[in-house]
């Protein structure tokens, strides 16, 4: 079990003025505050060596004993959202019920005049985009052939429960798309499978 607070600021340019005076200031960053892991590995207690059919016949200890099962558990809290310049009205246009297809109020937003500067913040305290969670697991068995030799077969399944997460919501405030979500999260893949033989010795 593994739990990361992360809360950084890091140096940059707020708008063009502090681009051209080379004038960095301190910026909240755009990485998710909370991150949390838990992963685990359980032998099932059958077959010979086990606390259960320890005495089991060699042949159906082929079948019931050996096999062990382990799994990966990620919880990753929204990232914040970056908003480029624009005219708003200063308040913080987070929703309390968030849609894909309206993740934030775009009625705070409005192009900007040319050749003006940002005034508008570049994220909002609790504005983050989606969730991001992630199951893997896998079942494995070990078969002996001789007291230094041992098979492994091993099943793994990434993305269990084959979930979507969707991705950011676009973020420009000229296009029809703006504030909605119509991506999928780049480390969210659709369930994946694969097997493995491998020798030990």
């Amino acid at each position: 079990l593994a739990y990361n607070y992360n809360q950084e600021r890091n140096t940059q340019f707020f708008n063009v003025d502090d681009e051209y005076a080379n004038n960095f200031t301190f910026q909240d960053s755009v990485n998710p505050r909370h991150r949390l892991s838990v992963a685990g590995t359980y032998d099932f207690p059958f077959g010979r060596g086990r606390a259960h059919l320890n005495n089991v016949h060699p042949v159906l200890n082929g079948f019931l004993g050996g096999w062990s099962t382990s799994g990966m558990l990620l919880l990753r809290s929204g990232q914040f959202l970056r908003f480029a310049q624009m005219i708003t009205d200063g308040s913080n246009p987070k929703l309390e019920n968030r849609t894909r297809d309206k993740w934030f109020d775009t009625s705070k937003f409005q192009k900007p005049e040319p050749f003006t500067k940002r005034t508008n913040p570049l994220q909002y305290p609790g504005l983050t985009g989606p969730k991001m969670w992630n199951l893997d697991m896998t079942i494995s068995k070990y078969f002996p052939v001789k007291e230094r030799f041992q098979l492994e077969f091993k099943f793994e399944a990434y993305n269990v429960t084959n979930s979507f997460i969707p991705g950011l919501p676009n973020m420009t405030v000229t296009s029809a798309l703006f504030g909605r979500s119509t991506t999928q999260e780049q480390e969210n893949r659709g369930r994946e499978m694969q097997y493995s033989l491998r020798l030990h010795f």
